[in-house]
């Protein structure tokens, strides 16, 4: 009796443990929400996205590197990261602590999907990826609160994630030229937005959330598969109205 006491015990003591931790998706969320062991904060940080933020900027480079073949060809690991095609890093820092502010890749046949390390670059104000094969874009992206300008035109996407909606710094998003067949309510989270390019894909409607963007001033929408419209975003709409550009026919 007292060995079978002993193992309830140790049982009870396993579950409580288990309780301090919630299990958590790419983005740091949880993916259940429980209560910590006698109201005790349940630790987030420990998510694919934290220990990335304690990794140089030049070693998150590095390991985006490895897993693309077309950037192997690209960057030579034995030249300096700060001189590596398509990047811009701010002035002085410590060698190899430089901050990355710039990747402009364009066209250069990038392929698959974009790696949870871009995460990691938190003074990132400009992604330029137009014009390559990619075909999916990580949650992580929402980590980017400082990008300004993300440029994803004539790729291979069938979808965004909503993380997209965090990065609320954004003030030109082109997403042009792609599979889209929807996109996410929260891009109407984007409060700085003045650039929206929708236009080439295979949308069939717009989330109405979108006409609380105040500031943008440019919605490019053309050569979609509309079957309905909210209606704001409807011609001669209240975003319309409101001072908003709104391009339903190709140039």
């Amino acid at each position: 009796e007292e060995e079978e006491e002993e193992e309830e015990e140790e049982e009870e003591e396993e579950e409580e443990d288990e309780e301090e931790y919630v299990e958590v998706d790419s983005s740091g969320k949880d993916k259940e929400k429980k209560k910590g062991k006698k109201g005790k904060k349940v630790d987030k940080r420990v998510t694919p996205t934290g220990k990335l933020k304690r990794l140089s900027d030049e070693k998150i480079l590095k390991l985006w590197r490895k897993k693309c073949p077309e950037l192997q060809d690209l960057w030579d690991l034995d030249a300096d990261v700060t001189t590596w095609e398509g990047l811009s890093f701010e002035d002085g820092g410590e060698p190899g602590k430089r901050r990355l502010t710039h990747i402009e890749l364009d066209d250069c046949g990038i392929s698959g999907d974009l790696p949870e390390e871009i995460a990691g670059f938190d003074h990132l104000e400009v992604l330029a990826l137009d014009g390559n094969d990619i075909t999916g874009i990580p949650a992580a992206i929402g980590a980017l609160a400082s990008m300004e300008q993300c440029y994803l035109s004539n790729n291979s996407l069938e979808s965004v994630p909503p993380e997209l909606g965090d990065c609320v710094s954004l003030e030109t998003l082109w997403l042009n030229g792609n599979q889209l067949t929807s996109i996410p309510k929260e891009l109407g989270n984007l409060v700085a937005l003045e650039t929206l390019d929708l236009s080439d894909n295979l949308l069939e409607t717009l989330p109405a959330e979108l006409a609380n963007l105040d500031l943008l001033e440019q919605l490019d929408i053309y050569n979609n598969n509309f079957k309905k419209l909210p209606k704001a975003l409807a011609p001669d709409g209240s975003m319309e109205e409101e001072g908003c550009n709104i391009v339903r026919e190709e140039p």
